[in-house]
């Protein structure tokens, strides 16, 4: 790697830091930057310029950021005086608001509420999201973390990312929300989560949940007159602990049939992190949940030479004043079951924990 990060940032004010590795590949990549908010989404200009884009689950609850590339490059291995140079980039946050765990009594009584609507047949599926809190770590700690999450899970997009106008965040997830690569658009559906052993098999529970977020994408294409729609069968992917069913979309979209602005945002937030219907979910998720999910269940990724992919931020932890919180969790419908649910985000957050608890 030809990665001098220590000239790069010498005589600098970068005020943002990502590193991250798109799945399945060797190569990670660093973006130094100065970060924009977003306010209310970003826009087609947006998708013009090579950047960095970290969008909230509500964006016109929190604001989002853009981070204008100043400068990038790539790299397999860091050093440990290129990852003090980088740590030093990096403020040490202490200011952040304490983060509270929640409780299973809590969890649980925010699971009836949802399932009582269920039932009552105003939903088919609701995401309910929890917090687990984790240990405190260091900015070098924190790139640890990413080349660790980068080894152990080559089928996610793995980041960290920090901007003085948000903080610190990493993650790792396996859900690609909508990308371009200059011809063609992708976009996946992904539901349905069972424990990754071998004994584990795929209920009519798992099979509803993905064939209900499979039909709702199909639509939200078609909705947008794209073309040339290619949909695969469901596949299994592994996903460390657990496991999901992905079906994979690929179509083109011309310029005539509208902007591909639109479909992002008629996609996010998708099943997987909302419900369905759509806007009914997302009412409920508002009304119930006490935490604020800020960029949990949001979206991100790089924009370059007019391309982008961008990933559902899934399994992430911001750093607090008191340590790390963790945001988790998962899609109920009448068939789910509250000990059920629970094991489930437990087994999600091992995603990160376990590697927190080894750095």
């Amino acid at each position: 790697m030809n990665l001098d990060i220590e000239n790069k940032i010498y005589g600098h004010d970068y005020d943002s830091v990502v590193l991250y590795r798109l799945p399945f590949k060797k190569e990670s990549h660093i973006l130094l930057g100065f970060a924009e908010s977003v306010i209310n989404g970003i826009s087609e200009h947006h998708l013009s310029k090579d950047g960095f884009v970290f969008e909230p689950f509500e964006a016109n609850l929190n604001q989002g950021i853009f981070i204008n590339s100043a400068f990038t490059g790539s790299f397999e291995t860091l050093s440990a005086v290129q990852k003090q140079d980088l740590g030093n980039l990096i403020p040490q946050f202490e200011n952040m608001d304490k983060v509270r765990e929640t409780s299973f009594e809590e969890y649980a009584k925010n699971y009836q509420q949802m399932l009582k609507t269920i039932n009552e047949g105003e939903l088919d599926k609701v995401i309910l999201s929890r917090i687990k809190t984790g240990p405190k770590i260091s900015n070098i700690q924190a790139i640890n973390v990413f080349e660790q999450l980068a080894s152990n899970y080559s089928h996610a997009f793995v980041y960290v990312i920090f901007s003085s106008k948000i903080g610190l965040w990493i993650g790792a997830g396996p859900e690609l929300l909508l990308r371009y690569d200059g011809k063609r658009l992708n976009t996946v559906s992904l539901a349905g989560t069972i424990p990754n052993t071998s004994t584990s098999k795929w209920t009519a529970k798992e099979l509803d949940e993905q064939s209900i977020v499979t039909e709702y994408i199909e639509n939200v294409l078609l909705n947008h007159q794209v073309e040339d729609i290619i949909i695969s069968d469901p596949q299994t992917i592994s996903a460390g602990q657990i496991k999901h069913l992905c079906s994979y979309f690929s179509f083109t979209c011309p310029k005539i049939n509208g902007n591909h602005i639109g479909i992002l945002y008629d996609l996010h937030p998708t099943p997987a992190v909302c419900g369905m219907p759509k806007e009914d979910a997302y009412q409920l998720i508002m009304k119930t949940e006490q935490h604020d999910r800020e960029f949990y269940a949001g979206f991100l990724g790089p924009v370059v030479n007019n391309t982008y992919e961008f990933y559902v931020n899934l399994r992430c932890l911001k750093t607090t004043k008191n340590g790390t919180a963790l945001f988790v969790g998962g899609g109920l419908t009448k068939d789910s079951d509250l000990k059920k649910e629970w094991q489930e985000t437990e087994l999600k957050s091992q995603t990160l924990l376990s590697v927190l608890k080894n750095i």
